[in-house]
């Protein structure tokens, strides 16, 4: 029997000394009835079966981040309702509505990294949803599990007491202020005791029959061809925003309304229309005050081009601010309009300023609802702009593509997270690839950035592989353009991109920001060609172990910036093949076509130096630097035509280099 740890209430107070800075005693503010002595629940009694629990008739939140409040009601532990605590004089809360009175006994509760992390909460009950009622105080969970966790009311499962509402008063876990919930259920009382259901049985499970992939691109696992699928051209009516109240004019009103009713009442195959004009949003959808507009699978959302401007009124006050957000949708396409804000501030260029800037933190998000992946979702011709953090980003969800799109002006590009034109993302810590929310076959093409404001224009990370980011251009940068995030993505293939002027490089694998834990390799097998790379500091860097990459055929040219440094540069990156490269033109002072060279990790971690490298028929001519190999061991030079430049090679004696 699993035996649940009580915690003290006393250990509760410091844990939100350590975690918010501040002593236990906010809770009471926010009822209307004195807090009493914690009770302090027994372990559940062992019984086969839990009781049925009672119907939750309606559930909400004082905030949410996106995931949202019904979330934690849904019979899904993949999904979860999750919100900020500041300060525990504010508590986050959550209020599940019964219907009716009822004769409550306990509840079951779980927790988004239960097993991580202690949750720190307190309980009330009510009978008329105005007048609350301690009924479970100071408490922690467990710390050690992610399944159902028994909380007894008032003291005693076995008879319980009358009410309607339950409210869950989040105080943030003992690691940070996030309150998390994947699940919270209510049980009517219980001769046996607090006997919770078992969970793991709903939890998202591998398809034996997966098999994982071996080859790069936009291919199945047997490495033949695979073309991802489009959402399928509008069939249904046209419905325009303007019928249900919508106004073009700028600075009119609230057009927010007028576009979710517009959505509301599409079917699938419809689209909802917005003319030439300026929408301002201001309001959002009733159960998530993040969004303003959530798509639909099945309606598109098209506008007249350049003229359709969407206005977000979001600001950083705003946690995790959306304009535009799909969580396991299907078949939608965004189309012919502008996301942009009314934040008319100045915008950024130094990678080290994380002031928070201004506008919604997102402009497009498409996401996975719980272990429900989004699927064939296109953003085609649209322009985002004065956004904080990222564009468009795609998370936990595959066949999404963006093409013909603008990517400019983020408001915000200091601090990780900030300032990224689209993001590619999976699970952390986790290859998916057998499981429905694997984040795969996205593709990015024929995009443009202005990097001037932009950290990164192109970002993956966390275990997403086989997308194709193809024929984009990128001009300028404050970091690394197109960027492995240095957390495993694998089996990528980034080819006929034009990047220019960027203060990184131009293609990046393998990233230092933030802690070792955070970053360190880009994943295996990932292949970078057909490249232009002009006039960045590295036209193409691999770091801190990422192995296995194939570097070819790209066309590094035209450095003369001070910022500008090298061609190709590999440090601790093994396996690399760099093969059929031209690195050509380049006069930039201490500039090296092709450079090898000791990594000292981030913090030492991931240090080391190129093994088992590759340099093969590059093409390495009239610049600065020709070769330079300052440490390696196996290191193969083949067949390559390194002439013209002011010097040619430069090997370190004590390197295990064999020139063939």
């Amino acid at each position: 029997m699993i035996q649940w740890r009580i915690v003290a209430p006393q250990s509760v107070a410091a844990l939100l000394v350590a975690v918010l800075g501040i002593g236990l005693g906010g809770p009471a503010a926010a009822t209307t009835t004195d807090h009493t002595t914690a009770a302090t629940a027994p372990p559940p009694a062992e019984a086969t079966d839990a009781p049925d629990h009672w119907t939750v008739e309606s559930v909400r939140a004082l905030s949410s981040d996106g995931n949202l409040p019904e979330f934690a009601v849904d019979d899904d532990p993949a999904t979860r309702w999750s919100s900020l605590t500041e300060s525990p004089e504010e508590p986050q809360w959550l209020v599940l509505d019964l219907g009716e009175v009822r004769s409550v006994g306990y509840l079951g509760i779980a927790w988004h990294k239960g097993e991580q992390r202690e949750s720190l909460y307190e309980v009330e009950t009510s009978t008329d949803g105005s007048t609350w009622q301690p009924a479970a105080q100071d408490q922690a969970s467990s710390g050690t599990s992610s399944n159902l966790e028994p909380v007894v009311l008032g003291g005693d499962a076995t008879s319980g007491s009358e009410a309607r509402y339950v409210r869950y008063l989040g105080l943030g876990n003992s690691v940070s202020g996030w309150n998390s919930v994947t699940e919270i259920r209510v049980y009517p009382p219980n001769p046996d005791g607090a006997v919770v259901d078992d969970l793991s049985g709903l939890l998202p499970t591998p398809d034996p029959d997966a098999k994982p992939w071996t080859e790069p691109g936009l291919v199945t696992p047997a490495g033949d061809r695979f073309r991802p699928q489009e959402p399928g051209e509008a069939t249904g009516r046209t419905i325009d925003v303007r019928d249900h109240g919508a106004d073009p004019a700028p600075q009119s009103g609230d057009d927010a309304a007028a576009i979710r009713a517009a959505l509301a009442d599409a079917q699938p195959g419809d689209e909802v229309y917005l003319p030439e004009g300026t929408y301002d949003l201001q309001s959002t959808e009733a159960a998530d005050p993040t969004t303003h507009v959530a798509l639909r699978s099945g309606v598109d959302l098209r506008g007249d081009g350049d003229g359709t401007v969407l206005t977000s009124a979001f600001t950083p006050e705003t946690q995790s601010g959306k304009v535009l957000r799909g969580y396991g949708v299907q078949d939608v396409r965004i189309s012919d309009l502008t996301v942009s804000s009314t934040y008319d501030g100045p915008l950024p260029t130094d990678h080290q300023d994380d002031a928070a800037g201004g506008g919604p933190a997102y402009g497009i998000v498409v996401a996975n609802l719980g272990s429900r992946a989004s699927q064939q979702v296109l953003v085609e011709d649209v322009v985002i702009e004065r956004f904080q953090k990222m564009g468009v980003r795609i998370e936990k969800s595959r066949e999404v593509t963006v093409r013909g799109s603008t990517f400019r002006e983020a408001t915000s590009v200091g601090g990780g997270g900030n300032g990224y034109g689209i993001s590619i993302q999976g699970t952390a810590g986790k290859d998916r690839y057998a499981y429905t929310d694997d984040s795969r076959h996205n593709v990015v093409v024929d995009n443009e950035f202005d990097g001037t404001h932009l950290r990164h224009s192109i970002l993956l990370q966390y275990w997403t592989h086989n997308n194709l980011v193809a024929r984009n251009t990128i001009d300028g940068g404050v970091l690394d353009a197109i960027d492995m995030h240095g957390e495993d993505e694998y089996l990528n293939e980034i080819r006929y991109n034009k990047v220019t002027d960027v203060q990184a490089a131009g293609i990046a694998l393998g990233n230092t920001g933030g802690t070792a834990t955070q970053h360190d390799a880009a994943g295996p097998g990932n292949w970078i060609h057909s490249n232009v790379l002009q006039n960045n500091r590295e036209g193409i860097l691999l770091i801190l172990g990422t192995p296995d990459t194939l570097v070819e055929r790209n066309v590094i040219t035209r450095g003369r910036g001070d910022h500008v440094r090298s061609g190709i540069e590999v440090r601790n990156a093994p396996g690399t093949v760099v093969q059929h490269n031209t690195v050509l033109a380049n006069r930039a002072d201490g500039f090296w076509g092709i450079h090898l060279a000791e990594d000292p990790g981030d913090d030492g971690h991931a240090s080391g130096m190129p093994t088992d490298v590759v340099l093969e028929q590059n093409l390495v001519v009239a610049n600065t630097g020709g070769v330079r190999i300052d440490a390696g061991q196996d290191v193969r030079l083949t067949d390559n035509k390194i002439r013209g430049n002011r010097q040619d090679t430069q090997i370190d004696d004590g390197a295990g280099v064999t020139v063939e």
